[in-house]
């Protein structure tokens, strides 16, 4: 035991001949059976050289990023933590353009940009669940063959500097089998990386171009026994590893399975049997490796492959297997021998099946083609009877549209029709009223007009009368030419002149014509509601409804004011007025 070491050892790694320490009290350079702390920053999860600058180390800590520099003597020393940044780090990594990524617990990934004397993290973007990332919790960072790849629980992840968003990593998810899923990738040497997934490991082979080997089954009897999250493998030579364990160490010597691997030639696994499980079990073929392609009907979907790898030597044999147009990946490592699958849609599949030996010797992939027929309703026929059935559908409903369209063109044109029609009625009957109107207006007018030339005849004659009055007081007076008055015979006959002159019935007629073109109606009801009243009765009513003054009507009618007064009082008992109603007022409103 090392003194000072107690407590916990996050990371020991050997640069430039040095062994430096992450430890939950600071950074340690490990000498012989000495430690020097040279930090003191605490929890050093991670550190490794720059890539933009191998002078300088950066360390991934409980409390962010720290810088390392070597002194004159050619020994790592702390240097400076980075501002501005001050999340746990615990996976640290550089891309290409220098920039820092950063993965948090539990959430999600930082990328920092530094400025050019590392002091402080002049940029700093946060990603989650909004950039595509399946979640905030156990997402990692690798680097792997100069790529940045994230792990998480869904698959491996790449950044899209574009879209700025993760994508998923097909080409690898889908060629790693279930290690698609590992949390902690850990370089094994040229080309080769360990995956490890939840305490599962493998050993990834990138050698090839193009093609990925994943050898898994030899390392089985380690599941479970990893620390789980803290998983580490040493590489103690280009050949021997030392893989930690909760109880121990395992050292893995490659040596011994290369020399097996190269004596060891799987032949290809067969195709024993295809057979219909619908629901009762028959069989569909007894050698799926022939060549020409099997078909099954739609109504037949659920089916059954078996499968034998014919190698007779003591060993643990487990088989791989991938439906082409159905799965997604391939399948875990399993010695089951059969694989059932049901409900098969139609389309053409491709069965690929590979066998794997203990020590990871692996067979070539056999390929089971067969085709699931379309079901009758979606067969060519049925097909082209549902192309038939909706050119006809597509030709009613046009001729139905057309229809409905016509028919409500017709509406529309009828709505204007009456539209139209209703408003020249209107137009019409506004230029009807407008006529009445005016011709009311003309009524009237010539109406007004004759009431003047009414009452101005009214008035001639009232002045005539007047006058004549006039002239038969002045008559008495009149003397001849000895200063003697007239003799009463010459007064007789002037006076009867003048008497003949005021009631001449030739006034009176002139009036009453005149008076009936302006009230035509008035004389014909007056007479049909009081047919007793006399030619005088008739001329007293014109007089008031004319609303003539009782000196004016008395000149007309020849009497006196007291005459016209009688007259009234008889012509109301005549015409049956009531108390309360005034006599002129009643006439006219006749």
């Amino acid at each position: 035991m090392i003194p000072n070491s107690q407590g916990q050892v996050w990371d020991l790694s050997g640069i430039d001949n040095q062994l430096l320490c992450g430890h939950n009290d600071g950074t340690f350079n490990i000498v012989g059976d000495r430690m020097d702390k040279i930090s003191i920053v605490s929890g050093g999860w991670t550190i490794k050289k720059l890539n933009s600058n191998p002078n300088y180390l950066i360390q991934g800590t409980y409390t962010g990023l720290v810088i390392f520099a070597k002194d004159a003597a050619g020994n790592w020393k702390f240097s400076h933590k980075i501002t501005g940044f001050g999340e746990p780090s615990r996976y640290v990594e550089q891309d290409s353009k220098g920039d820092i990524w950063v993965s948090h617990a539990y959430k999600g990934l930082y990328k920092l940009t530094l400025s050019p004397d590392l002091k402080r993290a002049v940029s700093i973007k946060y990603f989650d669940e909004k950039n595509g990332l399946p979640g905030n919790f156990n997402i990692n960072i690798f680097n792997v063959e100069n790529k940045i790849i994230f792990s998480s629980d869904s698959g491996f992840l790449t950044y899209d500097e574009i879209d700025n968003s993760f994508k998923p990593y097909e080409s690898l998810n889908k060629n790693i089998g279930s290690f698609y899923s590992s949390n902690k990738i850990i370089n094994a040497g040229f080309k080769k990386y360990w995956f490890i997934n939840h305490g599962k490991m493998s050993l990834v082979n990138l050698t090839e171009p193009g093609k990925i080997s994943i050898d898994s089954s030899r390392f089985s009897i380690l599941d479970g026994r990893m620390v789980q999250y803290y998983e580490n493998i040493s590489q103690i030579s280009s050949k021997i590893y030392l893989i930690s364990v909760d109880d121990g160490f395992v050292i893995y010597n490659t040596t011994n399975t290369e020399n097996k691997a190269k004596s060891t030639k799987l032949p290809a696994v067969l195709i024993r049997k295809v057979e219909d499980i619908t629901d009762k079990y028959s069989s569909i073929t007894e050698n799926g490796s022939r060549e020409e392609t099997i078909e099954i009907p739609f109504s037949r979907n659920n089916i059954r492959i078996s499968f034998s790898l014919p190698y007779y030597r003591q060993a643990k044999i487990k088989f791989q297997y991938y439906l082409e147009g159905y799965s997604k990946q391939w399948s875990d490592w399993s010695s089951a021998t059969q694989k059932d699958f049901t409900n098969l849609g139609r389309g053409s599949y491709v069965f690929k099946v590979r066998a794997k030996l203990d020590e990871g010797t692996i067979s070539e992939t056999t390929n089971f083609e067969f085709v699931v027929l379309p079901p009758w309703y979606g067969s060519n026929w049925a097909i082209a009877f549902y192309a038939l059935v909706g050119v006809v559908a597509l030709i009613a409903g046009k001729r139905i549209y057309e229809a409905k369209l016509n028919k409500d063109q017709q509406a529309i044109t009828l709505k204007l029709q009456a539209e139209k029609e209703e408003f020249l009625k209107k137009e019409a009957e506004a230029t009807e009223k407008q006529i009445i109107k005016l011709r009311t207006e003309k009524l009237q007018a010539e109406l007004a007009s004759k009431n003047r030339e009414l009452a101005n005849s009214a008035m001639s004659l009232v002045y005539k009368n007047e006058l004549l009055q006039k002239l038969s007081e002045e008559m008495t007076k009149l003397k001849d030419e000895n200063g003697k008055k007239l003799s009463e015979d010459q007064l007789r006959k002037i006076q009867k002149v003048i008497d003949d002159g005021m009631n001449d019935e030739r006034d009176w007629n002139l009036f009453e014509s005149s008076f009936n073109e302006a009230h035509e109606s008035f004389f014909k009801k007056l007479k049909a509601n009081h047919p007793g009243l006399v030619p005088n009765d008739l001329k007293l009513c014109a007089y008031l409804h004319m609303n003539m003054s009782s000196k004016e009507m008395a000149s007309l009618l020849n009497i006196s004011l007291r005459g016209v007064e009688i007259r009234r009082y008889r012509l109301r008992k005549k015409l049956e007025v009531p108390h309360d109603k005034n006599l002129v007022e009643f006439l006219m409103e006749l």
